[in-house]
């Protein structure tokens, strides 16, 4: 018989694919085979570091802050502490200086950073005390690593500082639970003090911790913080240059840093305060090459807004969009009422399908996030941003923003003139980021009205009329020579680029003329009008709201120089005209009836004017509200008959409601509020000269 055949592959001794663990390779083997194989190694050690960041410079500003936790942590706090505020404002350096004082008393200080919590918590039982095979056994195990890391610390032999850094992600301390609830890696222990940092500013987030948040440096300590950070002693204009960068400490740093690095380029605060005059991007830009890590991102501006917006964008799919166009309404820290955010008027575009409650999430995101900050005046409720926060996300405006900024334009044209300041802030804004966005040279344009005027050819014509909305807005405020530069650039800008026929020309030719008007120059005021009005009638007809305008003006050009016949014919013509094309309640109509009506008591009859004041004062009281400048303009002619009437304290009741109306909506130095003031001077002036009676 022939041999048996060999299996197949008997012989085969090779192993393919991925091997696990050990493997054992025999062959031809006879007899018992015992195989001893050694225990698993354990995983090497996370490589975490624990050491805190060493402070470059003196902690300024922050004194009154460092003496509350030092006193709590040396106490022994029942509650972990949370330092929450805007990136970049300074969290990480206050821990950082409360930790330089805790290892001088001989604390052991153990700093936690986002990414690696699980891997740090262990670390730091271990340097306690706890056996590093049972923090590797346990490091799978979220919930039985959190209590054996606790139970370590609550028992440590000396006491301890632990500084969770940068929790802006608060789940990364208890995925599972409340972070406030205790329950993850954020605790109160008996063996040491817990200091959290974080952006979310949500007190019912973290409680019961005690929070505390951390905002811009005062004016004394950011002018000392940014010297120190230049290396120097003293810093000339060092003032000027930290109310520029708002106080802000990361801003501070990098300025102090770019005057230490290139003085040649910047001998002095003033040359870097000429230098960010093109936009706050330039910081970035000189910063850029010293600044190094892996947490780069949070060492610029830029990176650090940026990173804001990432975070609330996981949140809530609004919030990044509003935040873009908060910062158009609300620059250089302007107050933006909620009115004027209505849903209605928000459902376009990147609003798409927000409701209330939607809109109410996403504020309240941007909120907790300390991007946006809540103010209450006169019992209306406003958001406002910090002026850097608004200037850097606006630098970072693309071009797929232009809906966003005409969704800013549309808002404002809404209320047009309810709330003057802060519209001519915004229109002005909203002109520089299209001229910026259309421009060659993307950050050559700066903040510079003169500077907007002259690349004003270099974009479309919707940049041209914003800025002459601009013009008009600084009109109604009374700034009138400022308005008259600006709408000699728009005139001169437009009319070579669109020609003078051009209807956004002829509004700002319309506006120049109203600004000589209020200069009381009125030969030059009557001469603009009359060409304008002569243009408008042969492009629109006689009947065009802006024909009327231009004659309503000239009509106001009579009054002026007390051509009363003329003046009653020109404005009788504009309000039939308005009350025939629309009604007579519409605006100008009721801006000719209240002028006529002047003439009529300049004239010695306030007796047949009041009844007229008070008819425009009602509808405007209607239609646009009490606290309406407009309103308070149509109550001063109404107080000025009844003073004029011989009523003298009736008089001083509406002088005195018209100046609280024209403080708050057009501004203490206004000529407006001159006037009222003066008026009211004299209406006391005459209850004091009233005879007391018997």
């Amino acid at each position: 018989m022939g041999g048996m055949a060999p299996p197949p592959d008997a012989h085969e001794n090779s192993a393919h694919g991925t091997v696990s663990g050990q493997l054992v390779q025999a062959k031809d083997i006879h007899g018992d085979v015992t195989i001893n194989v050694s225990s698993v190694p354990a995983a090497p050690a996370s490589d975490v570091s624990l050491d805190p960041p060493r402070l470059a410079t003196a902690v300024r500003g922050r004194d009154d802050l460092l003496t509350v936790l030092g006193d709590a942590m040396r106490a022994g706090a029942a509650v972990p502490h949370v330092l929450t505020g805007p990136g970049g404002f300074g969290k990480t350096t206050v821990a950082a200086a409360l930790a330089e004082r805790a290892r001088s008393d001989g604390w052991t200080v153990f700093w936690i950073r986002p990414g690696s919590v699980t891997a740090s918590m262990l670390e730091a039982a271990v340097e306690v005390g706890g056996s590093r095979e049972e923090a590797e056994r346990l490091r799978g195990t979220r919930h039985q690593a959190a209590r054996w890391v606790w139970r370590h610390l609550d028992e440590a032999p000396r006491p301890w500082l632990l500084v969770i850094d940068n929790a802006d992600r608060p789940e990364e301390l208890d995925p599972d639970n409340r972070v406030g609830d205790q329950l993850g890696w954020m605790r109160a222990s008996p063996g040491g003090f817990v200091l959290v940092t974080s952006r979310i500013d949500d007190p019912a987030l973290w409680a019961p911790a005690e929070v505390h948040r951390v905002g811009e440096l005062d004016a004394r300590s950011a002018t000392r913080a940014l010297a120190d950070h230049a290396g120097l002693p003293s810093l000339p204009g060092a003032d000027v240059l930290a109310e520029r960068l708002g106080g802000v400490p990361l801003a501070l740093h990098l300025a102090g840093r770019i005057l230490a690095t290139h003085r040649v380029l910047f001998p002095d605060s003033n040359a870097l305060l000429d230098r960010l005059a093109s936009g706050i991007e330039s910081l970035d830009d000189l910063a850029a090459p010293f600044v190094v890590g892996t947490d780069a991102d949070r060492k610029l501006l830029s990176g650090v807004w940026e990173l804001s917006l990432r975070l609330v964008a996981e949140r809530d799919a609004y919030a990044a969009p509003l935040l873009r166009l908060l910062a158009v309404l609300g620059p250089e820290g302007k107050d933006i009422p909620l009115r004027r955010l209505p849903i209605s008027e928000l459902r376009e575009g990147p609003f798409d399908g927000m409701d209330e409650a939607a809109t109410a999430r996403a504020v309240n995101a941007l909120v907790v996030h300390g991007l946006v900050s809540v103010t209450t005046h006169q019992n209306e409720t406003s958001l406002r941003l910090h002026p850097l926060v608004s200037e850097t996300v606006r630098t970072a405006l693309t071009e797929d923003d232009v809906p966003l900024l005409d969704e800013a334009e549309h808002l404002l044209e809404w209320q047009r003139d309810r709330d003057l300041d802060m519209e001519s802030a915004a229109l002005f804004m909203i002109t520089m980021s299209r001229i910026r966005l259309h421009s060659q040279d993307k950050r050559s344009i700066g903040n510079s009205a003169l500077k907007l005027i002259g690349a004003i050819e270099q974009v479309h014509l919707q940049a041209l009329r914003t800025l002459v909305s601009v013009a008009r807005t600084l009109l109604r405020l009374g700034s009138t020579s400022e308005a008259e530069e600006v709408l000699i650039g728009c005139v001169d800008a437009g009319t070579k680029s669109f020609g003078a026929h051009d209807a956004t020309v002829m509004s700002a030719r319309h506006f120049l003329a109203e600004s000589r008007l209020y200069q009381d120059r009125l030969d030059d005021a009557e001469e603009a009008f009359r060409a304008v009005h002569a243009d408008r009638a042969r492009v629109f007809g006689g009947e065009h709201p802006d024909t009327l305008d231009s004659l309503y003006q000239l009509g106001l050009t009579a009054l002026r120089r007390e051509r009363w016949d003329e003046a009653t014919e020109i404005l009788g013509s504009v309000r039939e005209k308005r009350a025939r094309t629309s009604d007579e309640e519409d605006p100008l109509a009721l801006l000719a009836a209240q002028n006529m009506a002047y003439v009529t008591m300049r004239r010695g009859d306030p007796a047949a004017a009041e009844p007229e004041f008070r008819h425009v004062h009602t509808t405007r009281k209607r239609d646009l509200g009490p606290d309406h400048h407009m309103t308070a303009d149509a109550a001063y002619y109404v107080a000025l008959a009844r003073l004029e009437m011989g009523d003298a304290e009736n008089a001083l009741t509406w002088f005195t409601e018209v100046l609280r109306v024209w403080n708050a909506q057009l501004s203490q130095d206004h000529p407006q509020v001159a006037m009222v003031e003066r008026s009211i001077a004299e209406a006391e002036r005459a209850v004091a000269r009233r005879p007391e009676a018997p």
